[in-house]
């Protein structure tokens, strides 16, 4: 009976898998516009006018307007997401702080996060005129930065005499992690390099009742493995987990990085499902090898990591899938966080940007019954150095090649990220409207729901103007504080390489590799020894060596040939 519903709880995920595909991260197919209405009645007919007044001027600088002319210069934005409550006091405040200085205005366009993805290609590849866009390697930025739509910007950066702003927001080890296919065409948005501190949100009040960790707090996997069987004896799920995530990046750091490993030379990079490993010394490629080949694969690796140590991850979560610590019916949950604060669940998987909203479930569960496991060693022990990172953005903002106003875009943006003022104006809102900084030196509140609605990430995030919320205290406070300091952070082996998958034979080499890696990809992750197809193994670690075989066959060495091939050559010009 438990094979049969496994089966089909299996094929409804791979189903589920196959429809949401092309819609990762929520972007639709629908388009939908809402302009806004910020930019002046008036700017059409006065940037007409500074068009024709300056346009021998404009050839010479690349800029169809400038402010120098006492004309205001219209910049067009397509930004991801919908205009927020308060904006049009916030843009009215900017024009009023740049009136006299910078004399640019803004016309938005204001895409709905699920129309966003199909919006930004159809814009672009069209050639339609846009200033300024949003994008990520999850969004378009693979397909269009490779193609040419997007305008080298390297001239703009580290250039602290005419664009001190930016130079003080973005060093230029920043924007060297972060060039695209040879292009400086994209700016990084984040507010710190790293992407959270991973933890598992527990009952504090429950951990102490069944006695495990000291007075409930737990600090290590022994005591979250007794946490989880205690929840299981006492008639609860003892870790909740939604169909995507499954346990998730445990034991790992980001899913690609494990104690020592960065040192060691070691980094990975996933394309078509697989993940690659690659160990670099000097800036040559010593050796690679795929997750779930086999032990003989890695034998060139450093001492330590000769064997296939991946799948010693895959194999705990085997463990605990089998001691019933997972909720049995995590295949088809999509929600985590409702079954915790309900009290059914007794833990789930995170990372502390999720405090504030975490800790107003205490208003259901009563004050002081969630605490948190940070789940990294190095990370809870709050190392230096010990978070290992790329410094790319997830998140970033590009301009268009067929831009001719990319100088006052520019300036623009020099402006925004040259104050904390300026920053917060965006970000935040204005203050003693929507928002007041907190009593502790680098934190805020919110008095309105302006920041939250104008989520950041699309265009303001930066480390140099980064503030913590005032919600957060105690130890989480001095996590986050230690998530904001540089020195937290150390650098992966080999940065600013981006895998260029866009050749037509290679995509298709990609699509056949997926297909296959897919039967896999959700399963593996709850712990689960049964493939897409039905088909059951021993270990999850036959199942992971018969796939990746499969894989290799049906596409994968010939994208993991490409990847070497670009690696090799993008390592030789270092």
């Amino acid at each position: 009976m438990k094979k049969k519903w496994l089966a089909l709880a299996l094929s409804a995920v791979m189903a589920a898998g196959t429809l949401t595909a092309c819609g990762g991260s929520g972007d639709g197919n629908a388009s939908s516009d809402n302009q806004d209405s910020s930019k002046q009645e008036s700017s059409q007919d006065s940037q007409e006018s500074s068009e024709e007044s300056s346009e021998e001027d404009s050839q010479e600088s690349g800029d169809s307007g400038s402010a120098a002319s006492g004309e205001a210069v219209t910049i067009k934005f397509l930004h991801k997401g919908p205009k927020p409550d308060g904006w049009d006091a916030v843009y009215e405040k900017y024009l009023e702080m740049t009136k006299d200085t910078l004399n640019v205005e803004l016309d938005i366009n204001w895409v709905e996060h699920a129309d966003y993805k199909d919006k930004l290609n159809l814009e672009i590849t069209s050639g339609s005129e846009w200033d300024l866009v949003f994008d990520a390697s999850w969004v378009q930025l693979k397909n269009l930065a490779p193609e040419g739509y997007y305008a080298d910007l390297s001239k703009y950066f580290n250039n602290p005499e005419e664009y001190p702003g930016l130079a003080k927001a973005f060093s230029a080890e920043t924007m060297e992690s972060n060039i695209w296919f040879d292009s400086m065409c994209y700016i990084p948005l984040y507010e710190v390099y790293g992407n959270g501190i991973p933890c598992i949100w527990y009952r504090l009040d429950w951990a102490k009742e069944w006695n495990i960790g000291t007075d409930g707090k737990i600090e290590s996997y022994e005591d979250m493995e007794k946490y989880w069987q205690a929840a299981v004896d006492n008639g609860k799920i003892g870790y909740g987990a939604t169909q995507a995530r499954g346990f998730f990046q445990q034991l790992s750091l980001r899913g690609e990085v494990y104690p020592g490993s960065a040192e060691a030379g070691l980094q990975q990079f996933s394309a078509a499902g697989l993940t690659i490993w690659t160990y670099t010394k000097d800036n040559q490629l010593i050796a690679y090898a795929v997750e779930g080949s086999g032990d003989e694969n890695f034998k060139d690796f450093p001492e330590g990591w000769q064997y296939d140590f991946g799948m010693d991850r895959y194999e705990k979560f085997s463990e605990w899938q089998d001691a019933g610590y997972i909720d049995p019916d995590s295949l088809s949950c999509t929600d985590a966080a409702t079954p915790f604060e309900s009290g059914l669940s007794a833990s789930y998987v995170g990372t502390l940007d999720d405090y504030v909203g975490v800790k107003d479930m205490e208003q259901t569960l009563g004050e002081g019954t969630v605490g948190f496991f940070v789940y990294y060693d190095g990370i809870r022990n709050m190392e230096k150095g010990a978070i290992a990172v790329d410094y790319a953005g997830n998140n970033g903002l590009c301009v268009p090649a067929n831009s001719d106003k990319i100088d006052s875009t520019m300036k623009f943006l020099d402006w925004l990220f040259g104050s904390q003022e300026a920053h917060d104006l965006f970000q935040l809102g204005i203050e003693g409207v929507d928002f007041k900084y907190g009593e502790t030196e680098g934190t805020y509140e919110t008095l309105t729901s302006y920041s939250s609605d104008f989520g950041g990430y699309g265009w303001t995030w930066n480390p140099e103007y980064a503030l913590i919320s005032a919600a957060y205290d105690d130890e989480a406070l001095t996590y986050r504080q230690y998530e904001y300091d540089p020195e937290s952070f150390s650098s992966l082996p080999i940065l600013g390489f981006h895998f260029d998958t866009t050749d037509v034979d290679l995509s298709t080499a990609v699509a056949q590799c997926k297909a296959v890696t897919d039967m896999v990809s959700t399963v593996k992750l709850h712990g689960i020894k049964t493939d897409g197809n039905g088909n059951a193994y021993d270990t999850i670690t036959e199942m992971l060596n018969a796939n990746t075989a499969s894989a290799m066959e049906n596409g994968g060495q010939q994208v993991v040939d490409a990847l070497v091939e670009q690696l090799t050559a993008f390592l030789a010009e270092k």
